[in-house]
């Protein structure tokens, strides 16, 4: 019986450190695939171009690979929209597209190439816009997709996520341009200190994407301004919305602070604005200055009282000096 228990112990104890190493190694592979991945730098990563119906337009992309492995990489063009209020790009298929159709104008100098390590390529993308094309932005991506050869699994290729460079091409013509700023806000009305935290939300209704030049000026219950704060330069995308953050970096305040947001987007600089109002007070200061002063003030009503009632009393004894005096006087004649 104890011979059974003892191999039931060790049957236990290996099979034990047979799972540990079996989870090891399934770590490994799952963990050490990614590090091995292929690594793609492209530039610019974002390109803004302007044309008419008609042009042909053309620009290049460089693509790095910053690994330490050779990689073949395919280019494709697709076409994509925003959804989000963080700018995010969503890939469409041409036919979902609609009036935002681009990705047919684009002609790839190449599109399948190999890249050495630390190797850089030039590809040009030549665009050539339909005479038909409408007025307004369009929008696609060239998405480069490397697979990096290995020795990991049985077909020996790992395919990593897509990257690529976004075109934003405003085609010239009757463009309505116009924006609104849905929401500007801080976290509460009434602060005790700073920082104050600013947050915006502006909705680009153009026909096509801005880049808006969005400032946040604050001035104090006298009118004076007491800062301007820059936010960041983003795109929005046709008929969606970006959300802004800024920051008041200050400490002390006292009174009630107006906070307006200023949007100047479009080729006419058109502006979009918004004042909201705030409060700084720090109220546990302003408690603890109000104890100081009654408690000061209690003080300084004692010690007046004191002095007044020594005054009272050095009065009667005056008097009462002055009265044995006139006695005396008296008692002599």
């Amino acid at each position: 019986m104890k011979n059974k228990l003892v191999n039931c112990t060790w049957l236990i104890v290996n099979s034990s450190k047979l799972l540990g190493i079996l989870l090891c190694a399934m770590s490994y592979l799952l963990f050490t695939i990614p590090a091995q991945a292929a690594s793609l730098i492209i530039s610019p990563p974002r390109i803004d171009l302007e044309g008419k119906p008609g042009d042909t337009l053309q620009q290049t992309i460089k693509v790095t690979n910053s690994g330490d492995k050779d990689i073949t990489i395919s280019a494709k063009v697709f076409d994509f929209i925003v959804q989000d209020n963080s700018g995010t790009p969503v890939r469409i298929t041409t036919s979902a597209s609609g009036r935002y159709l681009a990705s047919p104008w684009f002609i790839l100098s190449r599109a399948d190439f190999t890249l050495a390590p630390q190797q850089t390529e030039s590809i040009v993308a030549i665009i050539e816009i339909p005479s038909s094309a409408l007025p307004g932005g369009h929008y696609a991506g060239v998405y480069f997709l490397p697979v990096v050869n290995t020795q990991l699994d049985s077909t020996g290729a790992v395919v990593t996520p897509e990257i690529g460079s976004l075109f934003g091409i405003t085609i010239a013509g009757d463009i309505q341009y116009d924006a609104l700023i849905k929401d500007f806000s801080v976290k509460n009305q009434v602060f005790e200190f700073g920082p104050i935290d600013f947050t915006a939300i502006i909705e680009n209704q153009s026909d096509t994407h801005i880049s808006p030049k969005s400032t946040i000026t604050i001035h104090d219950t006298l009118g004076r301004q007491v800062a301007e704060l820059p936010l960041e330069d983003v795109n929005i995308f046709p008929f969606t919305s970006r959300t802004l953050s800024g920051t008041w970096e200050t400490v002390w305040g006292l009174g009630r602070y107006t906070a307006t947001l200023s949007a100047a987007y479009g080729p006419s600089d058109l502006v979009a604005s918004h004042t909201i109002s705030f409060w700084i007070m720090p109220y546990r200061l302003l408690a603890a200055i109000g104890v100081i002063l009654l408690v000061l003030l209690a003080i300084f009503i004692s010690v007046r009282r004191h002095l007044l009632h020594r005054a009272d009393h050095r009065d009667d004894e005056i008097d009462e000096l002055k009265r044995k005096i006139t006695e005396m006087e008296n008692r002599q004649n």
